[in-house]
């Protein structure tokens, strides 16, 4: 009977059988292939992987284009929604079209007019015959909704007006199912009791789970300048926030509260330059901290958490002739090559993207990284939410990459719910989305855990990979080939505990969006084999083993998790109730359960629920030989710097900064650049395994921070100095101190 284990020594062996007697046949490489290494590790860290991040976005009732297969999560909302009148059905369109109030919501059909809330009711009905588990509904937040369907709002008929009505989160008063249409008033907690009372609670399948709190109300002002004039401040969200979520919470306790929904990095930054942000700035480090801080701040007020999900809105700024979400000229190469990258603003600490953001916010970048942290520091337990996004390039390849690319990245990143939102064409990146969730029509699915994986090229080749649970008997592998013209020759590389003998590949290539199964392997020897992936291409590969046994799964519930440590600790206690598979508890395969197996069940579940150390990296590039540029952002900070070349060899430094708070004589403006003898930090050698370590303290008000090399030298026999080339000198990495 052949068994899967993840014992240490099975694991061992495993690892020797790996590397002995059989080696993968390379292919012999063409001047148009590259060859990568891709290694996925099961013995290393799992983390699980939220169900919701495979979702979209809906304005409407109804937009059937909009769901791929198996879709896990659904939002209604955008700018429409910010001034819809849930009693009436009229919505403003505010600048996306002349301010205009009417019945666009529920396409002025007259019967959907008559009935409140018509178009909350379809979506969620809609999207729960469709079996999407998680559905977000929009909450106006703003102060003032569409009265009428008059059409265009004049300068005259700014909030208030009658040709608009109130806002308020809670009527106090008794609820009814039939709102009163002649008052002023709008009330929100009397909507979410007519959603629940409809639909059911966000514990039902045809009800919300989630409400979110507006949407973008940083640009307010400017996307719905007739109802909001004023420049929202961050008092006024924090506030808005407080008031409309503990309504809803009152209502539907079970509901999540996504809080926020920010426009992009210029609203996570400072929210959009508000005009109280100053306060706030010599305190936190930007608004998403700030937020954060304010959000903790009330669940010990109102003895309840109010804000589940902070909701963060991200289209790509990255630029090659264009921005690639505007971009539609697949003969743009230097787009495509763009927006191939760009997912890796999320994530990568040593890549810069060609934007405004990449030029002036790098000390925010990369943003799930910086986010995480803020919430870390200032409200843990909050989740992240990114209801609206897109990579560009819905008519091509390239979008279909960078979004299956943006689905691995939210899955290690931890994201919780993602909905793309459309903006041209979007049949690549809904295919993408298939991509992970019915690969081959019929159901199949990436796993709910991610497990390590990593390839040689991660600028030509990145690589995601998952299991179910703790079941190593399937293993799934999402890769891609971002390279325009090069076939990727792929040695694939699996460290387990489990044997596989075969797999199936799934995949989207340049000459149709369509999901097509590409190969099956069936030559797969000691979890070794080599795949070729054409140019410009992303694949999802289903492995599978024969092992019947699923070792450590005590209780045989399909998982290895805590209820087997109890388990197999109450058998070895001699408890009448503790029955076990003797076959899986066997840890060290020795044919006796003792407190050795228990003990080794214990370290394997706490090796893959101890995250892998990751420091904290600062991003830098290679200006020319010999001379480095950090990211900004490091002022008032002290980086250590590790450089590696040949042993014994010595190495003078110093750096340089930009100054901005000192007045240039010369110029008369404000602004220096510091290089020169106080910047120096001195000579010294290699040492002999050919690594330098040095740290740098970064004045207070530097920006543009780059380090460079006087000189590289070393003494030959008669003791004379003698230069080498700065080249020879590698930046290995940059990590705060």
């Amino acid at each position: 009977m052949k068994r899967h284990t993840f014992s240490a020594i099975a694991a061992a062996v495993m690892l020797c059988a790996a590397i002995t007697p059989y080696t993968p046949q390379r292919h012999i490489r063409a001047a148009d292939a590259y060859d990568v290494e891709v290694t996925v590790d099961l013995n290393t860290y799992r983390k699980p992987i939220s169900p919701y991040i495979y979702g979209v976005n809906s304005q409407f009732r109804s937009e059937e284009y909009l769901y791929p297969a198996h879709a896990t999560s659904a939002r209604q909302g955008g700018n429409r929604f910010s001034g819809y009148n849930w009693e009436e059905n009229y919505s403003n369109a505010g600048n996306d079209w002349k301010h205009n109030s009417d019945e666009y919501l529920v396409d002025f059909d007259k019967t959907e007019l008559a009935i409140p809330g018509a178009p909350a009711l379809g979506f969620a009905k809609e999207a729960a015959a469709k079996n999407v588990p998680y559905k977000v509904t929009t909450i106006q937040m703003a102060g003032y909704v569409a009265a009428d369907g008059k059409g265009e709002i004049t300068d005259d008929e700014i909030a208030p007006s009658a040709r608009w009505k109130e806002v308020r989160a809670r009527k106090d008063s008794a609820f009814t199912l039939t709102p009163d249409k002649t008052d002023d008033y709008v009330y929100m907690d009397e909507y979410v009791n007519y959603l629940v009372q409809k639909l059911g609670d966000a514990s039902s399948e045809t009800g919300y789970q989630a409400y979110n709190l507006d949407n973008e109300p940083s640009l307010w002002w400017k996307t719905h300048a007739k109802m909001h004039p004023e420049q929202p401040t961050c008092e006024e969200i924090v506030s808005k926030s407080k008031e409309f979520a503990s309504a809803i919470k009152d209502v539907d306790p079970k509901a999540e509260i996504f809080g926020l929904a920010l426009f992009g990095i210029g609203a996570y930054h400072n929210f959009n330059n508000a005009p109280d942000w100053a306060e706030h700035a010599d305190e936190y480090n930007w608004f998403v901290s700030y937020y954060l801080d304010e959000m903790r701040k009330a669940e010990e007020e109102h003895g309840k958490r109010l804000i589940d999900v902070i909701d963060l809105h991200y289209y790509s700024e990255a630029k090659g002739e264009c921005r690639v979400t505007e971009c539609r000229d697949i003969t743009h190469t230097a787009c495509i090559e763009a927006r191939l990258q760009s997912p890796r603003t999320l994530f990568d600490h040593n890549y810069v993207e060609k934007s405004w953001v990449g030029d002036n916010l790098q000390q925010f970048l990369p943003v799930l990284y910086n986010v995480n942290k803020s919430i870390d520091k200032y409200y843990p337990g909050t989740k992240i939410g990114m209801t609206e996004y897109n990579f560009g390039g819905g008519n091509h390849i390239s979008g279909a990459i960078a979004q299956a690319d943006a689905l691995g990245v939210f899955a290690s990143q931890g994201v919780y719910v993602a909905n793309i939102w459309q903006l041209n064409e979007i049949e690549y990146q809904l295919s993408a989305i298939n991509l992970y969730t019915n690969y081959d029509g019929k159901g199949s699915a990436f796993g709910d855990t991610l497990v390590s994986a990593e390839t040689s090229d991660a600028v030509k080749a990145t690589a995601y990979a998952s299991i179910n649970g703790s079941d190593t008997s399937k293993l799934t592998m999402v890769l891609t080939n971002k390279s325009l013209t090069e076939t990727q020759n792929a040695e694939i590389h699996i460290n387990g505990d489990a044997n596989y003998s075969s797999a199936k590949v799934y995949g989207i290539t340049g000459d149709s969006s369509k999901i097509k199964l590409l190969e099956t392997v069936d030559s797969i020897k000691n979890n070794s084999f080599t795949l070729s992936l054409p140019a410009l291409s992303v694949v999802q590969i289903e492995l599978h083993t024969e092992d019947d046994l699923l070792m450590g799964d005590v209780n045989t519930d399909g998982s290895v998790d805590d209820a087997d440590v109890r388990l197999l600790g109450d058998y070895l206690l001699a408890k009448k109730a503790a029955k076990i598979t003797a076959a899986n508890a066997d840890m060290t395969q020795d044919g006796v359960i003792s407190a050795f197996d228990l003990a080794m069940l214990k370290k394997q579940l706490l090796v893959w629920r101890t995250p892998p150390v990751i420091e904290d990296v600062v991003g830098f590039w290679e200006t020319k030989a010999g001379q480095w540029k950090l990211k900004n952002g490091l002022g008032g900070k002290t980086v250590r710097c590790t450089f590696s070349a040949e042993a014994g060899n010595n190495l003078k430094l110093a750096y340089g900064y930009w100054d901005p708070t000192v007045k240039n004589e010369e110029t008369g403006k404000m602004g220096i650049w510091v290089h020169n003898d106080t910047t120096q930090l001195g000579t010294h050698p290699f040492d002999e395994n050919g690594m330098l370590v040095l740290d740098i303290e970064v004045p207070e008000s530097a920006m543009s921070v780059e380090i460079m090399i006087y000189n590289y030298m070393t003494t030959d026999e008669n003791g004379k100095v003698v230069q080498l080339d700065k080249g020879e000198v590698v930046l290995e990495k940059v990590v705060y101190k």
